[in-house]
């Protein structure tokens, strides 16, 4: 979501057997990059929402939120003000399943975990 100017997005850091899962980008401004699951929050969604759905439309894993680490804010690559709000989350269900115009394969699959 964007507001005044401001985009707001949400990322998760997902944790099992003390490992983090990791996704590596393949949209173009970020290709090849590595990074948490996230993205924009959409009008009017509620931001836990937003985290759990992004986690599963990139991953296909459902979520339990646990934690968050903060609230960032940053200039982008593009000079865009971002405000972003990171959560912990554990693997509670679904399967990977993951979208090649969004996430690059890579070394032993799509993820590092």
């Amino acid at each position: 979501m964007t507001q005044n100017g401001i985009v707001l997005v949400v990322s998760t850091s997902i944790l099992k057997a003390d490992k983090v899962l990791m996704i590596k980008e393949n949209k173009p401004s970020v290709r090849k990059k590595w990074n948490f699951p996230g993205g924009r929050i959409e009008t009017g969604e509620d931001i836990l929402d937003a985290a759990r759905r992004e986690v599963k439309e990139e991953t296909g894993y459902d979520i339990k939120l646990t934690g968050t680490t903060g609230i960032y804010n940053f200039m982008s690559n593009i000079n865009t003000q971002v405000i972003m709000v990171h959560f912990i989350g554990e693997i509670i269900g679904g399967s990977l399943e993951l979208q090649d115009n969004e996430i690059s394969p890579c070394g032993s699959g799509y993820l590092i975990c």
